[in-house]
């Protein structure tokens, strides 16, 4: 057989008109394409190998492929490759390799084994794009949407991302952590303030370690994360390495400021078992320190602050609630990005309890995650929402899709994928006309939650990115999971128009979205204006007030059911 049958067929007997048109196909992909022999030899490339690779077709052929490698990849990978080749007939991921003027650049390959009517590999095709420029977008992503542009230090989103993985770590190793609550106060004219803050953060990082992480998350505001400690004695040692630090006069263009610094602690997990309580104790300690004058620091107590026994109560009344099905379903339309055409019903839960109120999902839903409610929480807001939407179906009245929010603690749990599955029987709901949304934080723990993804999509249900840019995840993640739409957070909405930096980190969202052929969903759209300069970078799809609140599904009928 010729090479353009084996490319074009992968073994099996072609027509003329077949070879011609795999001939055609093969010399003018926008991919590099090399075939090769069962010992990596080559025996074509086409037009976009050499113009991305530098080598004429006739400086490769007969030759083996590992010419082309970088040297940042072992043997193991390599071995690994070639294993599941044998084995499965296909490989694919993000490889290095080096261009004749040698350049080092990335790439994403996919290598297919050929093989003949005995079922024995005859040859290899590989295809493989340049990745190079997406790379660097995403690295000015993680630069925009994760540093503080004054001093350089992570924000606070890169702080919780942090924090979240060495809590983690922390909890499986029995140790603990301390939070640090910087407030500074000082005299600067306007123009050295920034030049006051850099020196600010310079003088706190070098008193700390490098496992201990600082950030910027307000104008002369910190916080420090502190691995690995046996107690609060361990944190009074650092804070008071801190305020020390701070006792002496900042130079700032010449003049000598003197600031005033207090500093709270709290230590996980006894004074909570996510960021946003410690942060929450942190806070409540640093009120205290300020109370006692100029350079202070203090611990958080449990009289500081209501939070311990809300927390209790809440937690109680969201498990009556869950028992008695007190919750409700909302459904808030998601619209093209013209405006006129549905697309989905995006479903939400909410809460009024007979005691406390409203009660908002910021609140109950981190809580269901952390006391282990999550699961049950989850498996009503699907029952109920599908059976609207088939309801809705029958109807002849339901949106293409219906889309859910799911989180990392439902992934990690091993039946979570076969629950699903019995839901959609249960309900009569159609898989194909579901689409889970979840958080990018999920993307950096991908080993724990890739087979429910994969296994997930196996059913037919959509994966959408929900609040991209506010947890980094590396490309090949991104790249390696069949994921469909990526949704900017509304956050980075919100600020279009009012901070430039904002929106070249928007621009750079949809081109990443655009070159992995993703759809772009903006959410929290409510203004006309965010909604043309969002139309006009090439966002697909639109969800904010502007377009429909969340209500509940008779409402929703009501108005949004025959667009």
């Amino acid at each position: 057989m010729g090479i353009m049958g084996a490319f074009a067929t992968g073994g099996t007997c072609v027509g003329t008109t077949d070879l011609e048109l795999a001939h055609i196909v093969f010399n003018n992909a926008a991919e590099g394409i090399c075939i090769t022999d069962t010992d990596a030899r080559v025996l074509a490339v086409n037009e976009a190998f050499s113009r991305l690779t530098g080598y004429a077709s006739q400086e490769v052929k007969g030759r083996k492929l590992s010419m082309l490698q970088s040297g940042r990849h072992g043997p193991d990978f390599y071995e690994h490759m070639w294993a599941s080749l044998r084995e499965t007939g296909r490989w694919q991921g993000e490889i290095w390799n080096r261009r004749k003027n040698g350049e080092v650049y990335p790439e994403w390959l996919s290598v297919s084994a050929v093989r003949d009517a005995a079922g024995e590999i005859q040859h290899y095709v590989g295809v493989f794009t340049d990745i190079g420029q997406i790379m660097a977008e995403q690295a000015q992503l993680r630069d925009l949407a994760y540093f503080d542009p004054v001093t350089r230090l992570p924000n606070r989103t890169l702080f919780r991302d942090r924090f979240e993985q060495v809590a983690r770590r922390a909890l499986r190793e029995m140790k603990q952590l301390g939070m640090l609550m910087i407030e500074v106060a000082a005299h600067t004219e306007p123009d050295a303030r920034d030049e006051f803050t850099r020196a600010l953060a310079a003088s706190l990082q070098a008193e700390l370690r490098e496992t201990d992480t600082l950030a910027r998350v307000g104008e002369h505001e910190f916080l420090v994360l502190i691995e690995g400690i046996d107690g609060p004695r361990s944190a009074s040692v650092t804070a008071n390495h801190l305020l020390k630090a701070l006792e002496q006069p900042v130079r700032v263009s010449g003049a000598e400021v003197y600031p005033s610094v207090c500093i709270g602690i709290s230590l996980y997990p006894m004074d909570g078992h996510n960021m946003d309580s410690l942060m929450t104790a942190a806070d409540s300690a640093m009120l205290q320190a300020r109370s006692r004058g100029r350079h202070a620091y203090s611990f958080y107590s449990a009289e500081m602050t209501a939070y311990a026994n809300e927390r209790m109560i809440l937690e109680r009344r969201l498990r009556v609630a869950i028992a008695n099905k007190a919750l409700a379903i909302v459904f808030q339309p998601l619209f093209e990005s013209g405006g006129q055409r549905l697309v989905a019903a995006e479903a939400l839960v909410r809460w009024q309890d007979p005691e406390l109120g409203v009660v908002s999902p910021d609140r109950f839903v981190p809580l269901a995650e952390d006391v282990g409610l999550i699961h049950a929480l989850g498996e009503w807001v699907m029952r109920e929402a599908f059976a609207t939407y088939v309801a809705w179906r029958e109807q002849g009245v339901a949106p293409p899709v219906l889309s859910i929010n799911i989180s990392a603690r439902q992934l990690e749990r091993a039946d979570f994928v076969e629950s699903v599955a019995a839901i959609l029987h249960e309900t009569g709901m159609a898989a194909s006309q579901v689409e889970f949304e979840f958080r990018e934080s999920v993307l950096l723990d991908v080993a724990y939650v890739v087979s429910a993804l994969e296994a997930l999509s196996d059913l037919g249900i959509r994966l959408s990115i929900d609040g991209f840019g506010t947890g980094f995840s590396p490309l090949s993640n991104l790249q390696s999971l069949p994921v469909a739409k990526l949704n900017i957070d509304r956050s980075f909405v919100g600020l279009i128009g009012h901070d430039h930096d904002n929106d070249t980190l928007i621009r750079a969202i949809v081109r990443v979205a655009q070159t992995l052929g993703l759809t772009v969903v903006a959410e929290g759209v409510e203004t006309e204006a965010q909604a043309a300069f969002l139309r006009d970078e090439g966002c697909n799809e639109f969800q904010g007030y502007l377009l429909g609140r969340a209500v509940p599904g008779e409402e929703f009928i009501r108005y949004f059911g025959r667009k």
